[in-house]
């Protein structure tokens, strides 16, 4: 592989000339993209400090990584603490300029990097937090995706596509990791005895979601690096470059079809011995180990109150024998320094792996069965111990107006207000249980709302003159993207919690038997659902009611404040 330079090491001087002259007001598109190449984006309404997103390839992450992480947030002194992201990463906002490469030198140091997490650039590998583990999973993609992850970041020839490269590996048959809308999953298979690879294509959220096709049903493991290689290179050579907004590779599969792009593909494997240095190294091996056996010196306690919904919701039992893994529910995707490093001290204490989630949690891995009551307790007293982990209470949502250039609402605030009507009238019926809501501050989906039961983006509408904040409402989208929520219509912030209550009682209580939640919303229809939330849509006058032109949790006048982000930069 022809390698670039180490670039923390070699950039590290035009970055602090470049955020010096950007404190002062002086910016370039030129510094702009140096900067965001590593990670580094504007922090929204706060001139000179700065959000860095931190990649984290296939969710691995250690307790030592993690406590640099908390040592991070607390030097931001961002309220909300670190925020872990819909692609396994961790963003930490609120960091003066000035601690940028101190920042980034730090997580160097255990092994973490922020380097093409922005930019046109094959950005962090997400994989399924189970692989290894699963009870059903055909073969552990993790060291495929940590391969794939180290090589296409440090690859000369993938330096500069149209636009980003998103990758997703998947173990099991359950899709933890929505292959569909990425540009490229890879999920394991198994036909005939033999293990492989199936590759699909081209999926996408933001403003238009399209699911990915399948390019190639069954690629044998050996061949793995090389299709993705071929289909980087078509992609590289033929996408859009005019055109941002055409130029991610699903516009591409849309223009081409999957069968001219399927032949590009052939075309450029044919060449690819002579005309490229495909993937030959050794696959990484995972650094995983069960902690000590239960029976030494471990006393068994009893089972304490809440222990046993908590383990129904949040405990898969492991394929080896002995062992689980355990989900820890990160309310709205965010954890406090002091929870960071409670997280980091349990996962050594009790746990052979720590991994993120897509859906901003965390799963302990090689947690011994008979260990559990004394994990709960322990999780109990640092105020971790949710139990409902990934189910209806368990909202995902984007960082939001609060910190991102782009957002125009503030998910959190909508999710709070939201988390207070289940947790206390919905949440604990069993129909509802797995129901799943997302929300994102903007059209473009970070908060995968597309991909939800109950989907929410921010907008903005006008009354009386005046911006209203607003939440575009999707229902019927299925976790795993082969269904997109149908968009029905806006709800002014204020009363998008009373929006979902609706909704919820009403599936509640005419749901036939065994009937999912997309097929009740499909069976109800667009008109109905309508016109029983119209009454909802209606916005007072300012002197009626001011907090309508409000965002939630705000005490100023809403204002469109969003603007060009800064991802491709």
């Amino acid at each position: 592989m022809t390698s670039i330079p180490n670039e923390t090491d070699m950039h590290f001087a035009e970055l602090r000339a470049v955020i010096a002259q950007e404190v002062l007001g002086v910016s370039t598109d030129a510094g702009k993209s140096l900067r965001v190449r590593h990670g580094v984006y504007s922090l929204r309404g706060k001139l000179g400090h700065y959000i860095i997103r931190i990649r984290v390839p296939a969710g691995l992450l250690t307790p030592d990584q993690l406590e640099t992480v908390a040592a991070l947030a607390a030097q931001s002194g961002w309220p909300a603490g670190a925020h872990l992201t819909t692609r396994q990463g961790i963003e930490i906002a609120g960091l003066p300029g000035a601690q940028i490469p101190s920042a980034l030198a730090q997580l160097e140091a255990v092994g973490l990097t922020t380097l093409r997490t922005g930019g046109p650039f094959v950005r962090g590998v997400v994989a399924c937090p189970y692989a290894g583990v699963a009870t059903e999973e055909v073969l552990d993609v993790t060291p495929f995706a940590l391969a794939a992850d180290r090589y296409f970041r440090e690859h000369a020839d993938f330096q500069k596509f149209p636009r980003k490269i998103k990758i997703s590996f998947e173990s099991c048959a359950q899709d933890h990791v929505r292959t569909l809308v990425s540009d490229i999953g890879v999920r394991a298979v198994r036909r005939e005895g033999v293990n492989g690879f199936r590759l699909v294509i081209g999926g996408g959220l933001g403003a238009s979601p399209k699911a990915a096709l399948t390019l190639e049903e069954v690629i044998p493991v050996r061949d793995l690096f090389v299709w993705l290689e071929a289909v980087l290179r078509v992609f590289n050579r033929h996408g859009n470059r005019q055109r941002r907004a055409r130029a991610r590779l699903k516009w591409l599969l849309a223009d081409w079809g999957i069968e001219k792009f399927r032949g590009a593909v052939q075309a450029e494997l044919a060449g690819a011995g002579a005309e490229w240095p495909v993937f030959k190294g050794k696959l990484p091996e995972i650094q995983e180990a069960p902690p000590v056996a239960s029976n030494e010196g471990i006393t068994t306690i009893p089972q304490p109150a809440g222990y046993s919904a908590w383990r129904a919701s949040n405990v898969q039992i492991q394929r080896q024998a002995g062992f689980a893994a355990v989900l820890l529910r990160c309310p709205l995707g965010d954890l406090l320094p002091g929870q960071l490093r409670q997280v980091a001290a349990v996962a050594r204490q009790f746990a052979g792996g720590l991994r993120t989630t897509i859906d901003q949690n965390l799963v302990l891995r090689w947690v011994t069965e008979d260990r559990l009551p004394e994990l709960y307790q322990q999780l109990l007293a640092d105020g971790l111990a949710g139990a409902a982990a990934e189910q209806l209470p368990d909202i995902t949502r984007c960082v939001g107006a609060t910190a991102c250039l782009m957002a125009i609402t503030n998910p959190r605030t909508a999710a709070e207000a939201i988390s207070a009507v289940l947790e206390t009238e919905l949440a604990s019926e069993p129909s509802l249980r797995d129901v799943r809501l997302r929300i994102s501050g903007c059209p473009n989906s970070c908060g995968h709302h597309h991909a939800s039961d109950i989907g929410l983006f921010g907008v903005s509408k006008s009354f009386h003159g005046q911006p209203v904040p607003h939440y575009a409402l999707l229902l019927g989208g299925v976790s795993t993207a082969e269904a997109f929520g149908t968009r029905v219509l806006e709800i002014p912030a204020l009363n998008v919690a009373s929006a979902v209550q609706a909704v919820l009682g009403s599936y509640r209580s005419e749901r036939q038997p065994a009937e999912s939640f997309p097929a009740y919303v499909g069976r109800v229809g667009l008109p109905a659902w309508q016109q029983r939330l119209e009454p909802l849509t209606r916005v007072a006058a300012p002197e009626e009611n001011p907090t309508y032109y409000r965002d939630l949790g705000a005490t100023e006048s809403f204002t469109i404040g969003a603007k060009g982000g800064e991802c491709a930069a």
